[in-house]
């Protein structure tokens, strides 16, 4: 009996062993499996990733472009205002060369603190621009003497 017992032992042995080979293959491939899907997540996490930073570079061109938009208006804005001003101080000084030069550049010195009116001694109305203020010109004779 004893080689009997033994043999079904053996048989049961095998039987067990055959089942755990089985489990431990089976195991193996689920953790295949789930290696597999962790390389494709983090090849995923690789893309994102790279996705990200060309967002990144994306958003920093388009904020140089609105930054390089905004300074050029404002660029704009302070030429225009510039280009305003000065179409009114040749205009009072045209009105006031008739009055007298010196009071011309008291007032000019008192309306606009920041010019430099050293600077008008080398201004030149052209006979052109005078026609032109003559023209602009109140119907008062800038030339007849104001009554006091």
């Amino acid at each position: 009996m004893a080689v009997l017992d033994v043999k079904i032992e053996l048989g049961t042995s095998r039987s067990l062993t055959n089942k755990l080979k089985k489990q431990l293959v089976k195991s193996s491939n689920t953790v295949s499996l789930r290696d597999l899907k962790i390389v494709s997540l983090n090849d995923e996490v690789v893309d994102l990733k790279r996705l990200i930073l060309e967002l990144k570079l994306d958003l920093s061109i388009a904020e140089t472009a609105a930054s390089e938009v905004e300074t050029k208006l404002c660029y704009k804005i302070e030429v225009a205002a510039v280009e305003e001003q000065k179409d009114k101080i040749l205009k009072l000084g045209r009105k006031l060369a008739s009055n007298g030069y010196n009071l011309y550049l008291k007032k000019m010195a008192n309306a606009y603190l920041k010019i430099d009116t050293e600077v008008l001694d080398h201004v030149e109305v052209s006979d052109t621009e005078s026609n032109k203020f003559e023209d602009d010109e109140d119907s008062e004779d800038p030339v007849a003497p104001a009554d006091p």
